[in-house]
């Protein structure tokens, strides 16, 4: 069975920048906390999976359709700290170090990218997906042949499949666009019903099944002061549910050919850890004279950095 893995690049970086100390930085003081975190997390990921190819998914630099639809698509988010950004060309040479593809799509998100591919790869029974993020947006995308498999404590990744997101959210993974039209995604400012919360956009939804079928029943959901509520903000129920549905047919190059993966070049992964005095990492690799440990981090930060995983 051939394994393609997907791997949602800005969801390792924040991930890792966040879990990390500051005080890591390198030799001339810029912060590489999250480089080293991206090449711990990569280097996790291929002792769990050997996979037959491998594409790093990157969001657009241009804006996206969502934000064209609707301008407080992720409104509220802060600007990226200015120690993630200078990081951000770094991380992109370690993933050219592992020798992954790179692809992006301009005006679409990572998580397109991903949905372009996992479902094109899905409709071949041959073949395995496996998508490397911690976003629940991506949940939506899980079934058969489809998986996601998240970060872990001490190194050992969770997998879920269809029957794990289920037990998870309540409801089959492709309804979690519907639970979010009505009741919307604070993380990502997307609106969904006023007044509606989580406990009732799940009763509704595993009611009704969608957006739509509840709205052709409208007129028998009770209480009426709920009625009422999903009458008034009818568009934006279904602009939410558009907001959150991952695209499935990106306009994407994507060649499966081209994302062979051979594994690292040692030689190349190694001269990019040393760069960095990454040690630890460097000892990972199994690269001779890495055997003492020193990379700047204090204990304390080696358990925050397990929790990356």
């Amino acid at each position: 069975m051939k394994k393609i893995l997907l791997i949602d690049t800005f969801n390792f970086i924040h991930r890792a920048y966040h879990a990390l100390p500051k005080t890591l930085t390198s030799q001339d003081g810029h912060p590489i906390n999250a480089v080293y975190g991206v090449t711990s997390m990569l280097l996790n990921i291929f002792d769990a999976v050997t996979p037959d190819y491998v594409v790093a998914a990157v969001d657009s630099r241009k804006p996206t359709f969502r934000l064209e639809e609707f301008s407080g698509y992720k409104a509220h988010r802060r600007p990226i700290d200015d120690e993630l950004s200078e990081q951000i060309p770094l991380v992109f040479d370690v993933l050219s170090s592992f020798g992954i593809s790179q692809i992006s799509a301009d005006g679409y998100e990572a998580d397109d990218v991903i949905g372009t591919i996992s479902t094109k790869m899905s409709a071949d029974s041959n073949s395995e997906t496996i998508i490397a993020s911690n976003d629940r947006d991506l949940w939506q995308l899980v079934r058969k042949n489809v998986l996601v498999v998240l970060p872990a404590t001490k190194g050992v990744p969770e997998w879920l499949g269809p029957k794990e997101v289920t037990a998870r959210l309540g409801f089959e993974p492709s309804l979690l666009v519907d639970f979010k039209g009505l009741r919307g995604d604070p993380s990502d400012n997307i609106p969904g019903v006023y007044g509606v919360g989580e406990k009732t956009a799940k009763t509704l939804i595993e009611k009704y099944k969608s957006v739509e079928e509840l709205y052709k029943n409208i007129d028998f959901v009770t209480p009426e002061s709920l009625r009422n509520k999903l009458l008034e903000s009818y568009e934006q129920a279904i602009m939410s549910k558009r907001l959150a549905r991952i695209i499935t047919d990106a306009p994407i190059e994507f060649n499966l050919k081209e994302t062979i993966y051979q594994g690292y070049d040692k030689q190349t992964l190694t001269q990019l850890l040393q760069k960095y005095n990454f040690k630890s990492l460097l000892k990972r690799i199994g690269h001779e004279g890495s055997r003492d440990f020193n990379d700047g981090l204090g204990s304390s930060s080696r358990i925050m950095q397990k929790s990356l995983f």
